[in-house]
């Protein structure tokens, strides 16, 4: 009986503590398209195919490592930016799990995930500056959600 009440105790310690609630992996701010995820899915797949610099090169693959981390049940993409600072975004979808059906067909939200630099390593949202947080947003909002908007033909709306 002793253990059981240990048990219980742990449990709510870490509910409460925020460790369960949602998972260990972060985000950035939630940025919902007024679309099918499949629309988007498209749209992403146009993005890499007229922006190939945006496809992480061979020295960065074995960084792509998500797989290992218990996190292949989320649709995820990467993008690599070549420009200083050269780094590469985990994102993924947003409240449908990998080859699952959507549930709302009228809205797709994605989210950056993590950063990595070769200098820092995997950074997620909660352990960065404020500055740098505003510097990957914004990097992020000019160089691959304004591509989005236009293949998908919508506007974006932006949530933290």
């Amino acid at each position: 009986m002793k253990y059981f009440n240990l048990k219980i105790i742990g449990i709510v310690t870490l509910i409460t503590s925020g460790c369960l609630e949602g998972g260990t992996l972060g985000g950035f701010d939630s940025i919902t398209f007024p679309t099918s995820k499949s629309c988007l899915v498209r749209a992403l797949d146009t993005l890499y195919s007229r922006h190939p610099e945006y496809i992480m090169p061979s020295k960065w693959k074995s960084y792509d490592d998500w797989h290992e981390r218990g996190y292949d049940f989320l649709d995820s993409r990467m993008f690599y930016f070549g420009q200083t600072p050269e780094e590469v975004y985990y994102i993924s979808f947003i409240g449908d799990a990998n080859d699952s059906v959507q549930v709302d067909t009228t809205r797709t939200s994605i989210s950056i995930r993590a950063y990595r630099n070769e200098e820092f390593g995997w950074t997620d949202e909660g352990s960065c500056t404020s500055a740098e947080r505003t510097r990957i947003q914004l990097r992020f909002d000019q160089e691959i959600i304004s591509k989005l908007e236009e293949y998908t033909n919508t506007k974006s709306l932006k949530e933290k």
